[in-house]
């Protein structure tokens, strides 16, 4: 079968799924607005957004429409290139959320055109008014999410089928419209994510050691911003170093933003959240890693005591899954993605997301209850295992539903 894979940050949530059918003998294509991207058997085509005819009259009036009006254009334009090249593809995938799909079905109308969702916006119960802190009732910033729903719901309409990666992101969805959505997992290489409990590591560029006869609790965020729950933690420094005199804490994330837009006055969100700290901190024993390459990210959680996993209700992380293959001993947010994979006293340790004396807490009986912990972290990897590993679990569910053979 001919299978097209569209993703304006290509490979994305694809990556896995487009390599496997490459090997299994199916021809693999994919477009992007990455300039090059090279995965084995895959056939990459970049294109550019292109402006319209609805672009001019509005200019930046309605930002989240003119972007992904011209990323719909510009993907057009790739595609009716490629069709007239004869390329017809029998299975059209596109992650929905940049607003790529709204044409490619006028463009290949033989083809099953599969919408990948992975949120839908709300202005209350979600993520926009979760934090009091940092929410916001500016009626602008609600119109911006009505807006991407309805965007969402054009690439619902020009879908033949349409799936979300965890039933927690299906639901985001109407109620009406969520029997449309199938819930199937990117997956994760979780046969290959083993617990390593004796090793030492050694970061060489960030001049660091570690290793399992010291507490080492973990962090991971893309970028360190209140959406993961990072305020949270930067502001439970000074209790959870009292824990042990010896704990060191490994802060792995960028500085950048992803998700909750840019720090007021200017600054960067660690520099607002290291000025909110109330008590001093020996920052001798907190280590901020940055984005570390795929492996150390790994090594880094194979010598964690305790691992640290926040999230506002939104879009889970893999990380939080990857956690559980690699055995960690997990404290994790109460928070509906989350609940979805961690219950509580038996794959991991939940904490309410704003209380920081909870989830001193909570890691404090991570790193005292030895056994227990062990028992919870064995199960997470269970579970990980049975429900998202890509070959054995996830690789399979997506065949079936893209029926491909």
């Amino acid at each position: 079968m001919r299978v097209l894979f569209v993703h304006q940050n290509f490979p994305g949530q694809f990556g896995r799924l487009a390599m496997a059918l490459a090997r299994e003998g199916h021809e693999v294509a994919a477009l992007g607005m990455v300039k090059s991207c090279s995965l084995p058997g895959v056939a990459y085509h970049p294109y550019a957004a292109v402006a319209g005819p609805e672009d001019a009259p509005y200019k930046n009036r309605y930002s989240p429409v003119i972007p992904r009006l011209r990323r719909a254009y510009g993907v057009a334009h790739k595609a009716m290139h490629l069709a007239e090249k004869g390329f017809r593809p029998d299975v059209v995938v596109v992650n929905t959320g940049w607003g790529e799909n709204l044409f490619l079905k006028d463009i290949w109308p033989e083809a099953r055109h599969v919408a990948y969702f992975e949120y839908y916006y709300a202005a209350k119960g979600q993520d926009l008014d979760f934090d009091p802190e940092f929410s916001t009732h500016d009626p602008e910033t609600i119109w911006k999410l009505r807006i991407k729903n309805a965007m969402q719901l054009g690439a619902l309409d020009a879908a033949d089928l349409a799936v979300a990666p965890t039933r927690y992101q299906r639901d985001t969805f109407p109620e009406y419209l969520r029997d449309r959505v199938a819930v199937i997992h990117d997956g994760i290489d979780a046969q290959r994510l083993k617990p390593n409990p004796e090793m030492t590591i050694h970061l060489g560029d960030k001049g660091l050691t570690l290793d399992r006869t010291l507490p080492v609790v973990t962090y991971v965020t893309r970028n360190i911003e209140p959406m993961r729950g990072a305020h949270v933690v930067l502001r439970s420094l000074p209790d959870l170093l009292d824990i042990d005199p010896r704990l060191q804490m490994v802060i792995i994330g960028g500085t950048g933003t992803s998700y909750s837009g840019q720090a007021p006055g200017g600054k960067g969100w660690l520099d607002v959240f290291r000025s909110s700290i109330e008590r001093p901190v020996d920052w001798s024993r907190v280590h901020f890693v940055g984005n570390l390459p795929y492996d150390q990210f790994v090594k880094v959680l194979q010598v964690s005591s305790a691992h640290l996993y926040l999230t506002y209700p939104f879009v889970l992380s893999w990380s939080l899954i990857e956690s559980m293959a690699l055995g960690c001993r997990i404290v994790a947010s109460a928070t509906p993605p989350v609940e979805e994979v961690i219950r509580d006293g038996v794959t991991g340790r939940l904490f309410p997301f704003f209380d920081r004396q909870a989830l001193v807490g909570r890691v404090r009986d991570a790193l005292v209850e030895k056994d227990r912990s062990a028992a919870m972290a064995e199960e997470a990897r269970r579970f990980a295992l049975a429900h998202y590993d890509f070959e054995t679990v996830c690789l399979p569910q997506w065949r079936e539903f893209l029926g491909i053979k």
